[in-house]
C-alpha cells in the first residue's frame, strides 16, 4: 500500500513539473547558437538617421611669401598643392609688372609653404594642370603690361625645375584649357593683344611636345570655362568680351573626331563664372559678370539646361570646388566677398555656407586628398600689395 502511494506521488510531481516547463521558454540546447544573426540584429536595432552634411568652417593657415591672384593652382601627385605665378600687385607698368614668375608648394601635412623654382617669365591669368606622368604644365597668360604669351613651361617635381616646351601657335590669356582622357591638353579661346578675342583651339601632346590644330569655335570668347565630361568630350560655356554682351552659346569638342558641335545655349549669359562637373556627370554653372545670381545645370545626355536655383548673392571671378560628399562649395566674388554657398545635387538646393576668414576674388580653391579645401590668394580688402593677398585658408567639414 505504501509503495502504491509513493508511486502515485512521484507521478503527480512529474506531471506538475512538466506543466511548469510548458509555461516557461525552452532553454536552448548546447548545440544551438544563442546570438542573433547580423541581419536579425540590424532589423531589431532602431534605424539610425543619417547626419545631414554641415556647412563646415574656414580657418587660416600659413601665408604665402608672395601675394597672388589670377594664378593657377595644381594639386601634385603626392597631394601637395602648387601655386603658380599670377598677379602680385595692383596696376601694371613697363618697370613694375603686376604679374610674377614665383611658384610655391603647400604641404597639407605640415601646413607650411616652401618656395619652388621660378618660371622663365612672369604670368598673369595662365592655366595649369597635372600631367599623367606627374609633371605640371603652365600655359600662356600675360607678361609685362598684359602682353599675352605663346610660351608654355613644364615643371619637373623631382628636379624642382621649369623647362620651356613648344609654344602655342597663338598668344593667349584669359583662355581655358583641360587635360583630355588620353593625356593631351586642349587649349580654347582667350585674348590676344589689344583685347582681340581668340576663336581658335589647339592641342598639346606631352609625349611628343607638339601642338596640333583643334578647330575653330563658333564664338570667339575669353573668361569662359572648359569642362571634361564623363564621356571624354569637352563642354565650353560662356565668356565673351570683357564687357556685356556675353555669350550664351555653348559648344562641345569631341576628341574622337576632332570636331566641334553646338550644345544647347545657357538660359542666361555667363562670363567669369564657374563650371563644376558633378558626380552624376552633369555640370553646374554658377554666377558671372553682370551681377548674375542664377545657377544652371547642363545634362549631357539630354543636351539641356535646367534651373538650379539662386546664389545668396551675385558672384563673378569667384571659385567653386566639388566636395568629397558630392556637394559644391562656392566662395567669394568681385566686390571682395567673404560669404559662401553650398549646393546639394541630391536635393537640388542651395544653403548658406560659412564666411571665409578673408574677403577675396580672383582666388583659387583646391580639394585636398583628405577632403578639406585649400583657398589661395586673390584680391582682398586686407591685401598686402594694393589689394592682392598672401593670406591662405582651409575649409574643413
Amino acid at each position: 500500500m505504501r509503495a502504491l502511494l509513493a508511486s502515485s506521488l512521484i507521478v503527480v510531481l512529474a506531471l506538475a513539473a512538466a506543466a511548469c516547463a510548458g509555461d516557461a521558454p525552452a532553454a536552448p540546447s548546447p548545440s544551438e547558437d544563442t546570438a542573433a544573426s547580423p541581419d536579425e540584429a540590424a532589423a531589431a536595432a532602431p534605424a539610425e538617421k543619417a547626419e545631414p552634411a554641415g556647412p563646415g568652417r574656414f580657418r587660416a593657415t600659413a601665408k604665402m611669401v608672395d601675394a597672388r591672384g589670377y594664378h593657377a593652382a595644381v594639386k601634385l601627385a603626392d597631394g601637395r598643392v602648387m601655386a603658380i605665378a599670377g598677379k602680385s600687385r595692383g596696376g601694371a607698368s613697363a618697370w613694375k609688372p603686376s604679374s610674377i614668375e614665383a611658384t610655391a608648394i603647400y604641404d597639407p601635412s605640415s601646413g607650411e609653404w616652401t618656395d619652388s623654382a621660378l618660371l622663365s617669365t612672369v604670368r598673369e591669368h595662365p592655366t595649369g594642370h597635372l600631367l599623367a606622368d606627374g609633371r605640371v604644365v603652365v600655359i600662356g597668360g600675360s607678361a609685362v603690361r598684359q602682353e599675352p604669351l605663346t610660351s608654355v613651361e613644364v615643371y619637373d617635381v623631382s628636379a624642382d625645375a621649369w623647362i620651356e616646351v613648344a609654344p602655342m601657335s597663338i598668344e593667349r590669356w584669359r583662355h581655358a584649357s583641360v587635360v583630355l582622357e588620353d593625356g593631351r591638353v586642349l587649349v580654347v579661346g582667350g585674348e590676344r593683344q589689344d583685347l582681340v578675342l581668340v576663336a581658335e583651339a589647339e592641342i598639346w601632346d606631352p609625349a611628343t611636345d607638339t601642338w596640333t590644330d583643334a578647330g575653330v569655335l563658333t564664338e570667339a570668347r575669353a573668361l569662359h570655362t572648359a569642362t571634361l565630361l564623363a564621356d571624354g568630350r569637352v563642354l565650353v560655356v560662356g565668356g565673351g568680351k570683357r564687357e556685356s554682351p556675353y555669350v550664351k552659346e555653348s559648344e562641345i569638342f569631341d576628341p574622337a573626331t576632332g570636331e566641334w558641335s553646338a550644345a544647347a545655349p545657357t538660359r542666361l549669359a555667363h562670363s567669369a563664372h564657374t563650371a563644376t562637373l558633378l558626380a552624376d556627370g552633369r555640370v553646374l554653372v554658377t554666377g558671372g559678370k553682370g551681377k548674375v545670381t542664377l545657377t544652371e545645370i547642363y545634362d549631357p545626355e539630354a543636351d539641356a539646361w535646367s534651373d538650379a536655383g539662386e546664389l545668396s548673392e551675385w558672384r563673378a571671378e569667384h571659385a567653386a570646388a566639388l566636395l568629397a560628399d558630392g556637394r559644391v562649395l562656392v566662395t567669394g566674388g568681385i566686390g571682395k566677398v567673404a560669404t559662401s554657398d553650398l549646393f546639394d545635387p541630391g536635393s537640388g538646393t542651395w544653403s548658406q555656407g560659412p564666411n571665409m576668414v578673408q574677403t577675396r576674388y580672383a582666388h583659387s580653391m583646391t580639394r585636398l586628398d583628405d577632403g578639406r579645401v585649400l583657398v589661395i590668394g586673390g584680391n582682398s580688402t586686407d591685401g598686402d600689395q594694393r589689394g592682392v593677398t598672401t593670406e591662405v585658408e582651409i575649409w574643413e567639414p
